[in-house]
């Protein structure tokens, strides 16, 4: 028997060794051999920190060569260690049955060295696929354990081993482990039901061909259940929250349209019905997805303009519920600005900026007069003039957009601004920002000043109002490093727009802007020069990002 004492001590000494060699490892399993060890361990004699011990140790000589070399001799131990009453050991148990898994070579999931690579290989083919089998469905079976790290661990193997497409055809088969997948995702338990469909779902972020091959076996339908459950709110955030990292994490553009594809139509559905606790994430969601399908399909095919279509006017007239300055409705700040964001999400494109300004709603005056006019709190006017800001272009290369929705973009910001108790002129609003102490809210007004000043009419606007252009214009008017580069951005905007206009390119023959203009031309030319601290350094990066937005 092993002498319970020297095993704690042993492997203490192993798991803190920086680096472990083969002879190392070999004594130690010499010293204490593995059916001894899992013995010792299921009795329960050693204390919680002396089985963490052990386990890690394992864990180290499993990870040299010469372990390596002892896996296959270890996978029995390691699936009678899924029943044991310790935690470390079945979590140990999950990770040694996930190394007796085939995976793809471009896994970068498995961290082994090369040569530990060819060695695991060569023993993993020696697993015969029934052996594969009974391994892969017990990972399943462990993905309800009570213990998260060991239910993790059990998730990552399984991952891993759906990397290969053979590990694939097995989870998704209606059979055999397919099957067993399919009872936990059934399962009575929401919190075992969420990790088995954060499984499918990490499944299918691999390639399109997976991503249909889920669709076609059915795996995909208990996400949209629990997307769907009205009686679990909780839930169905989990899910929302599932899906979206997904799409963020997919890499493939083509990928993530077709999960938006798929899950747009649901999503459409839950924004009509949903209560107040889901929306807001529902509408970033869907939101998420559906920017995806724009930046997927740029040349649009009528089902993709469909898509966009109906996914954007539910998004959008979810938000106008939420955002409409005449309802009487009362809405939180966080649905509010949950709103905003899911506008700003979708008008980053200029498809999705073209939706949200040319929406019947008019949603986006109720934007505008949130962040220019009269906004129910501070944090409400921040998100709004970010909002109305990514969709006026702050972030895009070409941000000029059609004459129907720069028309309703003029009119919103019009509106908005008048919309407030002083009734101002939108210069006088944003000038009236820019004095603020507050960065997060200069910064924003900044963007917003910044994409207003790449149309003729915004940037007579600003020029319009001497205080504004004199505030912009001084580098001492802001302290902080990001103060400065965004008023030189703003600068770099008006000279664009004036070179544009002077030089005669503008097709808009706004001869007011001309005028105003050509005033302010040398003034501007002059701030150019002081650079973005008033050194006269700073200058070029800037300068060439903006004359390229404006060229573009």
């Amino acid at each position: 028997m092993v002498s319970t004492p020297s095993l704690p001590s042993a492997a203490h000494e192993v798991a803190d060794s920086v680096f472990l060699t083969d002879a190392e490892a070999e004594r130690f399993l010499q010293k204490f051999p593995l059916v001894q060890i899992l013995e010792t361990l299921q009795r329960g004699t050693l204390t919680d920190q002396a089985t963490e011990y052990v386990c890690a140790a394992l864990k180290k000589v499993f990870s040299t060569s010469y372990g390596v070399e002892q896996l296959p001799a270890a996978t029995p131990y390691a699936l009678e260690a899924l029943a044991a009453p310790s935690h470390a050991l079945r979590r140990l148990g999950c990770q040694q049955l996930g190394a007796a898994l085939p995976v793809s070579l471009l896994d970068r999931k498995v961290l082994l060295a090369p040569e530990l690579k060819l060695r695991r290989m060569l023993w993993v083919q020696a697993v015969s696929a029934e052996q594969q089998q009974r391994i892969a469905g017990a990972l399943v079976d462990a993905l309800a354990d009570k213990d998260t790290g060991v239910s993790c661990d059990a998730a990552a193997a399984l991952q891993s081993y759906g990397s290969n497409d053979q590990g694939f055809q097995d989870l998704i088969s209606p059979h055999g482990v397919g099957q067993q997948l399919s009872a936990v995702l059934a399962s009575s338990d929401p919190v075992v039901r969420m990790r088995a469909i954060a499984l499918v779902i990490g499944l299918g972020g691999q390639s399109e061909v997976a991503v249909k091959a889920l669709q076609q076996s059915g795996l995909l339908q208990p996400l949209v259940k629990e997307l769907t459950n009205e009686q679990d709110p909780l839930t169905c955030l989990a899910a929302l929250s599932l899906l979206k990292e997904q799409v963020e994490q997919a890499q493939d553009s083509t990928l993530k349209s077709l999960l938006a594809h798929f899950f747009l139509p649901h999503l459409e559905q839950l924004l009509t019905q949903a209560d107040s606790i889901v929306k807001p994430t529902a509408m970033q969601v869907a939101a998420t997805l559906s920017a995806a399908v724009v930046n997927a399909h740029q040349d649009h095919s009528q089902g993709d303009s469909n898509q966009q279509i109906s996914s954007a006017n539910a998004i959008l007239a979810s938000a106008k519920q939420v955002l409409d300055v005449n309802s009487k409705e009362d809405f939180s700040i966080g649905e509010e600005q949950a709103a905003l964001d899911a506008l700003s999400e979708l008008g980053l494109q200029p498809q999705g900026a073209e939706s949200v300004l040319l929406h019947p709603s008019r949603v986006v005056v109720d934007i505008a007069s949130k962040g220019l006019g009269r906004a129910p709190s501070p944090d409400i006017t921040l998100a709004a003039v970010h909002a109305l800001a990514t969709i006026a272009g702050a972030e895009r290369s070409q941000a000029v957009l059609s004459a129907s929705a720069e028309d309703s973009l003029k009119a919103a910001v019009y509106d908005g601004a008048y919309s407030g108790s002083s009734k101002a002129q939108p210069a006088l609003v944003l000038l009236g920002f820019l004095r603020q102490p507050f960065t997060d809210l200069r910064i924003a007004t900044y963007r917003l000043t910044t994409a207003l000043a790449l149309r003729p009419w915004g940037a007579a606007e600003v020029c319009l109002h001497q205080d504004l252009l004199l505030h912009l214009c001084n580098p001492k008017s802001e302290t902080s490093r990001q103060g400065c580069e965004f008023r030189y951005a703003c600068l770099q905007a008006l000279a664009a727009t004036t070179r544009s206009v002077l030089s005669g390119k503008d097709v808009s023959r706004d001869v007011t802007a001309r005028e105003v203009l050509t005033a302010s031309a040398p003034a501007i030319q002059t701030a150019i020069t002081q650079g973005v601290y008033g050194s006269g350094q700073g200058r070029q990066v800037i300068m060439e990002h903006q004359v390229a937005t404006m060229q573009s």
